[in-house]
């Protein structure tokens, strides 16, 4: 069966693999059929490694899926669109057992280092981690990955009808949080300094900015850009709360200004237990969402796609498997 294989940074590969054979008891056969392009799959493209996850060996690229169900398991029919939660945690750790299983030191994440990722034809997988999303296409179903980080951060910051939030950053996890943001009640503003993003977050529906002419403060801000962390505790608000979501390049925030301030910083790192309410919101806010359903190529397109940064003119770009 086919599969896109990274085999070093900037060397991709379409590349035969053995079919699954033998479903163990609790897991899911799936087929694979649209994986959506995230952040991590171009940086490790481009560069190898992301902090401390490095290639070591040949991997298969890819997490933001949605399939269809090749046999039963647990709540799933075979038949069954599906949303696969690419996480497989030991299930034993203090983290596990409290919940937190997204901080499990054993996390076993699809496309990330040493660990084979999704954009291959068929994957197996525990049936604790594939969600029915019938009703919606395999398209929408890969959203509900990068909304989960959204739906974590939103639940975190217990947000409700009187918040004020602010988003900086209206890339693809940036606008599904002020989608999440907005299903509990919340007031959003999005910023960037792009001006092709900020079309994009107001095709979906958010009042949207360059980050320049916002200088008003607010209670929670959600800094998504990986970049912009001077700028997202600039724009927070006294004793009000930061969540870091975007990874990139640490840009010296000011733990002084913090403390006087009196304001909570907080760490988001990918989600747990998000998966059902995020195939909700897509169920929800589906018509909005087109923006991030545009592109699509065939698998055997990605190492040119890649190669030529055809990616960035788009929101987001799927992967037909």
């Amino acid at each position: 069966m086919k599969s896109v294989v990274l085999e070093s940074a900037g060397n991709i590969r379409i590349e035969d693999v053995e079919e699954p054979g033998v479903i163990p008891e609790g897991y899911v056969k799936i087929r694979v059929r649209s994986v959506g392009i995230c952040g991590s799959d171009v940086h490790y493209y481009l560069h190898g490694k992301i902090g401390d996850f490095v290639l070591k060996k040949p991997m298969i690229l890819g997490h933001e899926t949605g399939g269809v169900a090749e046999s039963d398991g647990a709540a799933i029919k075979k038949g069954s669109v599906v949303a696969i939660e690419p996480g497989i945690p030991c299930g034993r750790c203090i983290y596990c057992r409290t919940g937190r299983y997204n901080l499990c030191p054993d996390m076993r994440f699809f496309a990330t280092p040493p660990v084979n990722g999704s954009m291959v034809e068929y994957i197996v997988h525990p049936a604790e981690f594939v969600y029915s999303a019938d009703g919606l296409t395999p398209d929408e179903a890969s959203l509900a990955e990068p909304l989960s980080v959204g739906v974590y951060a939103a639940r975190m910051a217990h947000l409700g009808p009187e918040s004020n939030v602010l988003i900086n950053g209206s890339g693809p996890v940036g606008i599904l949080t002020a989608f999440a943001a907005e299903s509990y009640g919340a007031n959003v503003t999005v910023v960037d300094i792009r001006p092709e993003r900020i079309d994009y977050a107001r095709e979906c529906g958010f009042s949207s900015y360059i980050n320049s002419t916002i200088s008003m403060q607010f209670d929670t801000v959600f800094e998504c850009s990986g970049y912009g962390h001077t700028y997202s505790l600039q724009r927070t608000a006294s004793g009000g709360d930061l969540f870091l979501i975007g990874m990139g390049e640490e840009d010296g925030i000011s733990p002084l200004r913090a403390s006087i301030k009196g304001i909570n910083i907080h760490g988001i790192f990918r989600y747990a237990n998000t998966y059902s309410e995020a195939i909700s919101i897509i169920r929800r806010y589906r018509n909005r969402l087109a923006p991030f359903l545009r592109k699509h190529i065939d698998a055997d397109e990605l190492p040119r796609y890649l190669a030529t940064g055809e990616y960035e003119k788009y929101l987001k770009t799927i992967v037909r498997i």
